[in-house]
């Protein structure tokens, strides 16, 4: 743990937030707890798309891309025309790759917060049939802790792949 009270705050949050019982929730705030974020990392999909088209296309306005075109003498008027009709399709390629991006990213997302309330559901009825009094905070002390052993094993991953090697 390189920032311990960082490390500390986020084990003692996610271990807060495991207090709560989704369950508990209203339907509309568990919609929004799965549907917001995906539609969120969409939106960012698809501000990452267009930004980054506009980087490759400032390198090739001026001159300095790295992209080299492969042109046989048999097909020299075929890549002309094929470069006019990349250049003709490019509106539409980049809306249908921006949109498939984000409905990749937004439907993942979703799917793996629906999945997390199943599964939290599920976990909190396996600990009540094995007589646990207090589920809930059991589940809290493990997700605190699961988040402290993330923590201690990203850094060690860390200091062993900036080790110079010999």
């Amino acid at each position: 743990m390189k920032n311990v009270p960082l490390s500390l705050a986020l084990a003692a949050s996610s271990g807060l937030f495991t207090l709560q019982r989704p369950a508990d929730w209203s339907p509309r705030a568990r919609r929004s707890f799965v549907l917001i974020p995906g539609a969120a990392l969409g939106a960012i999909s698809i501000l990452a798309v267009r930004r980054g088209y506009r980087i490759g296309r400032e390198p090739a306005a001026a001159g300095t891309g790295t992209f080299v075109a492969p042109v046989t003498a048999g097909t020299l008027g075929a890549a002309a025309d094929a470069d006019a009709a990349t250049a003709a399709a490019s509106p539409a390629r980049k809306t249908v790759v921006a949109v498939a991006g984000a409905v990749i990213a937004g439907t993942t997302a979703s799917g793996v917060l629906a999945l997390s309330l199943v599964l939290d559901e599920r976990i909190e009825i396996w600990l009540v049939r094995r007589g646990v009094a207090r589920p809930r905070r059991v589940m809290a002390v493990v997700a605190a802790l699961s988040s402290l052993l993330l923590d201690v094993i990203m850094d060690s991953k860390e200091a062993k792949d900036s080790k110079p090697r010999q």
